[in-house]
């Protein structure tokens, strides 16, 4: 009797064996690689600091670009979207910034040109449009000890006076204009949870991110000061809500737009 129940436990295991070797295999998901350039412009010339760009009747010299790009979800032409993981990333263009008395006593942040975003291990596939938003969404934006992807206080986009508590400062632009015989130094930022914009960006032909390289997004920073007189509005922050909504505004709905794919 023991034989036989030995037999038949054998024999069931041979069996499982078998189908188990007959079944089909599941292969892996194949994944590929993407970038996207975010090419600061003003109008049809290359963004650069300390240079003169004319926007409207002002003459405008840029001494700083940032902002942050965060929630990246691309979609592939099906319509199935994939959401990229702690993407908040920090786009810049900056000379040295001393940020002491700010979260240090003592700290310079080194200048840098950051335009690109390296999306790796996404699904392979082929891409029609890309989705993200311009800003911090509230959850981090509401407690700054989270952290994810490149968000962080060390890098001087943060602000202890807006709404009486820290929060992100979105967007940041500084320089100097002039208009005529008057010449004036300017800041415009952008923040706080209800200037938190998200857009989509159409390709211009699928995307195929195992074998495409990257693509290109033009940002045209005069857009984003469209309708804006910085003679008259020098300043413009939380205590300017009415434009900071308009510059946030401007930059999610008028400046970006595709440009390119690079293979």
């Amino acid at each position: 009797m023991i034989r036989i129940i030995i037999f038949a436990l054998l024999s069931a295991l041979f069996f499982a064996c078998s189908d188990d070797e007959n079944a089909p295999l599941v292969k892996p998901v194949a994944t590929g690689e993407l970038s996207l350039t975010f090419d600061a412009r003003v109008g049809n010339t290359d963004f650069a600091l300390d240079k003169d760009f004319t926007i409207g009747s002002q003459t405008v010299s840029f001494t700083k670009l940032r902002y942050w790009v965060s929630n990246m979800v691309l979609v592939d032409t099906k319509g199935t979207e994939y959401m990229v993981p702690d993407s908040y990333f920090l786009m810049e263009e900056v000379g040295e910034l001393d940020l002491s008395g700010t979260i240090n006593d003592k700290l310079i942040y080194p200048a840098n040109k950051r335009e690109m975003i390296t999306l790796k291990g996404i699904p392979a596939g082929e891409y029609k449009s890309v989705k993200f938003s311009i800003g911090v969404d509230a959850r981090h934006n509401d407690n700054l000890s989270l952290r994810a992807g490149e968000l962080s206080i060390a890098n001087g986009m943060s602000s202890i006076v807006w709404m009486w508590h820290s929060s992100y400062i979105f967007s940041s632009l500084a320089g100097s204009v002039k208009q005529g015989s008057e010449t004036k130094t300017f800041k415009a930022e952008t923040g706080l949870n209800a200037n938190y914009k998200s857009m989509t960006i159409d390709f211009a032909a699928p995307v195929n991110s195992a074998t495409a390289k990257g693509v290109v997004l033009l940002v045209d920073v005069a857009k984003i000061l469209n309708g804006i007189d910085l003679i008259k509005n020098s300043t413009i922050n939380a205590a300017t809500a009415p434009l900071m909504s308009a510059v946030a505004t401007n930059q999610a709905t008028k400046a970006i737009a595709f440009g390119s794919t690079v293979q």
